[in-house]
């Protein structure tokens, strides 16, 4: 029998493993639920098509046409004689093509492509926040857990004490086993504390146990806490040369200060010639009575050129708008830099901080346990008294709440550092992951109602620029 006990053991063991919801699970579940991520994806989509709209100035317009008039009155006027007539009905296809625009056109594709790429780093930003929510709303039901725990045992082991300490009170006995009316109140008084902080304990809980329902969208089960959480760099010269090439918020800066520099040139631009073409064909007769063989083709061809010479300073006003824009935007590069640089400071001595205190909790919390284990002992014989046993208690509860909130704390912090870096990605964290690539919609959208005559027209309108 004992081979069988000992194989039904290991099965509810690793039963209850595979049950349990990891910290990878747990994002990955969110990388494929979660409506703020999922929004951002659908807004990255749309942005892409400004990329697309842009690129439709180099391509021709094709519209038909169908207009018919009849109109017959007299004119009753004294200044005139006879009667007007109106009796006319076309049909027609109307093709235009804008064949040079100065660079205007090119300078639009530039700043949307620019904001499109922009965009894409939005939505790795977004990807980050929403992995740290997760990560945070993880650990924090971890903590809050173990922390209510430490609460119940708290004050189990209380009600034990203060059952102790009565019936020693009662009952009396040798001078060194006795107790005063002190010795009660002063276990009643920590009794009810922990009493308070159970409840408080389980109210915590529950809040983080909601927001974990928010950011996951499924009830936390059985928590495991995560051992390998991706690597750090060596130092923290590595970690912030890191942040500042993939940071996704300065990424975002850099293509948004991109868009601005195109903006200015397409304030510029407006102030160029503009040359298009337009063919007109189709056919044109009486509305009534119909009658086909009255109809006439038609056929026209037109080549305009169009050159600004003064507007009441609009396209000027335009300009120093742009300019004023891209300043905003340079600065706004300098101060993400700046903040990066700082988040990656704070974040690793976190981490490092995080880590010593795990360490030195640890350790504390073993001490701890072999303290009161002791004092409970010692108090058996008359060598300690009660509040040398209630003071290793609350030492003991106190270490190991500080603990669970180190372990909170360095996990977090870690989280914060690697998003910083640009690292909390669903590339990094799940790579088996189906993951959803912005860079291929961009691309899409780039390329979406190509044809043949973009090319050359675009080339000619870059001409210049």
């Amino acid at each position: 029998m004992r081979p069988i006990t000992v194989l039904l053991t290991i099965s509810i063991l690793l039963l209850q493993s595979a049950q349990a919801q990891t910290l990878s699970e747990a994002l990955r579940l969110a990388y494929r639920t979660n409506p703020t991520l999922l929004g951002e994806q659908a807004n990255q989509r749309a942005v892409t098509e400004n990329s697309a709209k842009s690129r439709s100035s180099w391509r021709p317009t094709v519209t038909i046409n169908m207009d018919a008039n009849y109109q017959k009155a007299s004119d009753t006027s004294d200044f005139a004689q006879g009667s007007q007539a109106s009796n006319y009905a076309e049909g027609y296809i109307l093709a235009q093509q804008t064949l040079y625009s100065f660079g205007h056109t090119a300078n639009q594709v530039r700043a949307a492509d620019a904001r499109s790429r922009a965009e894409g780093e939005a939505l790795r930003l977004t990807e980050s926040q929403v992995f740290i929510n997760v990560i945070t709303a993880y650990m924090n039901v971890l903590r809050d857990r173990n922390v209510l725990e430490v609460r119940r045992a708290d004050l189990e082991m209380l009600i034990q004490q203060v059952k102790l300490i009565t019936s020693r009170y009662n009952i009396g006995g040798q001078p060194s086993e006795q107790v005063t009316r002190t010795d009660v109140e002063q276990a009643q008084t920590r009794r009810h504390s922990a009493e308070v902080a159970l409840t408080q304990a389980k109210a915590t809980l529950a809040a983080s146990e909601a927001l974990f329902r928010a950011v996951i969208g499924v009830e936390p089960k059985k928590l495991a806490m995560p051992n390998q959480f991706l690597s750090l760099p060596k130092d923290i010269e590595q970690a912030i040369r890191a942040a500042i090439t993939n940071n996704p918020q300065l990424a975002q800066m850099r293509e948004t200060k991109e868009a601005t520099a195109a903006d200015i040139d397409t304030a510029r631009s407006q102030w160029g010639p503009q040359i298009q073409m337009q063919g007109r064909f189709g056919t044109m007769g009486p509305a009534a009575p119909f009658s086909g063989r009255e109809y006439r083709e038609q056929l026209a061809g037109t080549v305009s050129l169009v050159q600004p010479l003064y507007n009441g300073d609009l396209y000027n006003s335009q300009i120093r708008q742009a300019r004023a824009k891209d300043e905003q935007a340079r600065q706004n590069v300098e101060l993400i830099q700046r903040k990066t640089r700082q988040s990656v400071v704070t974040n690793w001595r976190a981490v490092e901080n995080g880590l010593e205190a795990i360490r030195v909790g640890m350790a504390e919390v073993q001490s701890g346990e072999k303290t009161l284990k002791g004092y409970q002992l010692e108090y058996g014989y008359g060598l300690r008294s009660t509040t040398d046993v209630l003071y290793a208690d609350q030492n003991l509860r106190s270490a190991q709440v500080e603990l669970a909130e180190s372990q909170h704390d360095t996990v977090v912090a870690k989280a914060n550092l690697l998003a910083v870096m640009g690292e909390l990605q669903a590339k990094s964290l799940l790579p088996n992951e189906r993951y959803y690539d912005a860079n291929t919609r961009f691309q899409l959208a780039r390329t979406r109602g190509w044809e043949p005559l973009q090319t050359p027209i675009a080339a000619l309108d870059r001409a210049g620029w």
